[in-house]
């Protein structure tokens, strides 16, 4: 265990990640609501600069996933490399910022454990189980709100989202069988999604890069590579790293309550009971399902 004092720097790095990826839903929806970038355009923005940054890496241990081998690299590649980027943006132009953070942060750790449950055959307790139902009820409730304030429209941008909860999953799984450091995992996501989905990008050419101006080209490229792609990945790993996964994975439960409080102070979205009573449902869940609990004192 470390002392109170060693402890202050990795709750802060997990507190900043959870803030960073928090408002991202936000800055995201924003951003492709206004036609200002297109989910196409998230691929490249999330994955450019991490694959500048560990392509060194990847070209020394090479592009297969560990004890995964190259089904986990094509695992990979089909979820959270290009695909979990791209759907984020299509849910995001029919869906709100808090119900996106509330189906995919929110749900997935319901999705790891159960995944992990029938295909690594994982121990389950009732504190987990609990856990895994209220993550359900949660969902449940913020699809009720979403349907009753504008209709089952929404619905599509739910599927996006939840589509994303199982990339999250299946690529947590994947990483976590293969072996691989975290840093190795993140240079073959971003690495694969410039090389399988970049050229896919420039064919279809559905870009709204080449009208940006150069500010906001740089605050693109700095909000969704270098701050969502890499600090909070590189912030989050330090708190699991020094904090233990039981206790780092509980600001993973702060990111829905973010989300919803800077939707509301950014894009005007209400909260209602609803909504209110799902991010504290799910939280909750996340909590429980994660093991986390109050160090020993």
């Amino acid at each position: 265990m470390i002392g109170k004092n060693a402890r202050l720097l990795p709750i802060l790095a997990g507190l900043s990640a959870a803030l960073i990826w928090g408002i991202w839903f936000p800055v995201t929806r924003i951003g492709i609501s206004q036609n200002i970038i297109t989910p196409a355009d998230m691929v490249l923005l999330r994955g450019g600069v991490g694959a500048i940054i560990f392509a060194p890496l990847v070209f020394r241990f090479g592009m297969k996933a560990g004890s995964a081998g190259w089904s986990g690299t094509a695992a990979i590649l089909l979820t959270m490399s290009g695909p979990f980027a791209f759907a984020i943006g299509m849910g995001s132009n029919i869906a709100p910022a808090a119900h996106a953070a509330i189906f995919t942060p929110g749900v997935y750790p319901a999705l790891v454990f159960l995944l992990a449950l029938i295909v690594l055959r994982d121990p389950s307790t009732t504190r987990r189980w609990v856990g895994f139902g209220a993550i359900l009820i949660g969902a449940v409730l913020a699809a009720w709100a979403a349907f009753e304030a504008v209709g089952p429209g929404n619905f599509y941008g739910y599927i996006w989202f939840h589509a994303c909860a199982w990339f999250w999953a299946v690529y947590t799984l994947v990483v976590r069988v293969s072996g691989l450091t975290p840093a190795h995992a993140l240079g073959i996501t971003h690495i694969g999604a410039i090389l399988v989905y970049g050229p896919i990008w420039l064919i279809l050419g559905d870009t709204g890069l080449y009208e940006m101006k150069a500010e906001q080209l740089i605050f693109q490229i700095g909000y969704h590579g270098v701050l969502n792609g890499v600090i909070a990945m590189f912030f989050y790993n330090y708190a699991i790293q020094r904090l233990g996964a039981a206790e780092g994975a509980v600001f993973a439960a702060l990111v829905p309550s973010v989300a919803a409080v800077s939707a509301w102070a950014i894009l005007g979205e209400q909260i209602g009971w609803r909504e209110i009573a799902a991010l504290f449902i799910v939280g909750s869940g996340v909590f429980l399902l994660s093991g986390a609990r109050r160090a020993a004192t």
